[in-house]
């Protein structure tokens, strides 16, 4: 039998984590923690930030998804930032994050003067991403020892090589150089600056934004895990098949309210969909099966709940279970490339565009705001590509295939026609690798019958019936 493996004495400060509320999540992690602590002989008081990046690193490996390894990483950091609050450790745990921590601080003044103008007419998120933009530029200028009034366009291109130098993503880096040129704009009509910012950024330094082809899902694996989620009675299956009936979006998906029905006095339903990345509500029209899908989820839970799609405690869907979900739904099928949530969607426009519906319609039904964002999220299929490619190529054929006074069928010259009849052979089939035989022994068939004709014609004289 194999042995047991020994049980793990916990050191009090880690018994004192564990009673917090961070601490009860994270229990059986500190165990393995200290498991691997006491295989290696090293003790909290002798470790280094090589040894906790290494454990940290070796833990992570575990589980199978990103987002269980984030929730790892998240809690180990936390246990070593209490150790380092008590003392137990020697060194601070930020140097074993992936992306350090910042702090408002870090900001001028100014810049969070420039915040707070933007909070009563942007999003909440949007003045996030101000503000991540604005922690690079200033992080940039701390570097190199200057502020913002000594930038010029020398000195600002050396800020947009080190952005292309973080390996950022070209829309990345261009959200970071537009927003960055914004806050410029308001530093200078407050406190001028020696240049003008349109000169320190200027439209050729924006990256060329690479343009991704469409992902919808192969018409053959559409169809089989469409079948299979309608097949599964599990929450996240139904609320992924709706997802994928019309179109919605993963955050819209979890915010749906249970009553997110509407009807027309006509008897047509549609489905209200809320405010979502853009900001905008839609209805989309639902059929018979999407509103037995939809009365179905009703008809479970509490009936004076907020979601449609709830946990049992009455807390909305985590996006991450869906994603889980179609995971394990699509197994084994051949996707062409890793199966996400969002290509869904992809394959919601692209199955109507090629039913033959408007762009324009489809872009009302996405929630769109510009035909060109519809045209980046889906695209015609390679199969009407080629089915249109083939029609025009039969219409190029009938507008320039030569046409003559047609002759009458008593008139016709049976020469002429066995002459044809070779010409066809050669050119349709002659040219088949597997037909070449086949087609040369026809020929010689025909020259013959073609030769004896013509020796019964100049004998006898052709006759007129």
């Amino acid at each position: 039998m194999p042995s047991k493996r020994p049980k793990v004495r916990l050191p009090k400060i880690a018994k004192s984590f564990l009673r917090t509320k961070a601490g009860r999540r994270a229990k059986f992690l500190i165990k393995q923690l200290h498991r691997r602590m006491a295989e290696d002989g090293l003790a909290l008081s002798q470790a280094q930030p090589a040894d906790a990046r290494r454990l940290v690193e070796e833990l992570v490996k575990s589980p199978a998804t990103r987002e269980a390894k984030a929730v790892y990483r998240c809690q180990l950091l936390r246990y070593f930032d209490y150790l380092h609050a008590h003392g137990a450790i020697g060194f601070d745990p930020a140097s074993l994050r992936l992306r350090p921590l910042h702090s408002k601080q870090q900001l001028p003044s100014i810049a969070g003067q420039f915040l707070q103008a933007l909070r009563p007419t942007h999003k909440p998120a949007t003045v996030t991403h101000y503000r991540g933009s604005l922690r690079k530029l200033y992080a940039w200028l701390a570097r190199c020892n200057i502020t913002a009034s000594q930038l010029d366009r020398g000195r600002m291109t050396d800020f947009l090589q080190d952005l292309a130098k973080q390996k950022l993503q070209a829309g990345s880096r261009i959200t970071v150089i537009v927003q960055v040129r914004v806050f410029l704009r308001w530093h200078h009509e407050r406190a001028a600056l020696p240049h003008h910012p349109d000169h320190l950024i200027r439209p050729s330094d924006l990256p060329k934004r690479p343009t991704y082809l469409p992902r919808p899902l192969p018409p053959a694996a559409d169809r089989e895990l469409q079948r299979r989620l309608s097949k599964s009675d599990g929450l996240y299956c139904q609320g992924l098949l709706l997802m994928r009936r019309t179109g919605l979006r993963i955050g819209e998906l979890v915010t749906l309210d249970r009553d997110c029905l509407r009807s027309e006095p006509s008897g047509r339903r549609f489905l209200k969909v809320p405010l979502g990345k853009l900001a905008n509500e839609r209805l989309v029209p639902v059929d018979d099966q999407i509103v037995e899908l939809i009365e179905r989820l009703q008809s479970t839970g509490s009936v004076d709940r907020r979601w449609l799609l709830e946990t049992p405690r009455g807390k909305r869907t985590n996006p991450a279970r869906y994603r889980a979900a179609l995971r394990e739904a699509g197994e084994g099928l051949p996707t062409d490339g890793p199966l996400v949530t969002h290509r869904l969607r992809h394959s919601y426009a692209t199955t109507l565009l090629s039913a033959g519906m408007s762009l324009v319609g489809v872009m009302k039904l996405l929630g769109h705001r510009d035909y060109r964002m519809t045209l980046r999220y889906a695209a015609i299929t390679q199969e009407t590509v080629t089915e249109e490619y083939l029609k025009a190529l039969t219409k190029i054929e009938d507008r320039y295939k030569p046409t003559g006074p047609a002759i009458s069928s008593s008139h016709q010259d049976p020469l002429r026609m066995l002459s044809d009849l070779v010409r066809w052979v050669k050119k349709h089939i002659g040219h088949e690798f597997n037909l070449k035989r086949a087609a040369r022994a026809l020929v010689k068939r025909i020259e013959r019958i073609q030769e004896d004709l013509q020796r019964l014609t100049s004998r006898y004289g052709s006759r007129d019936d």
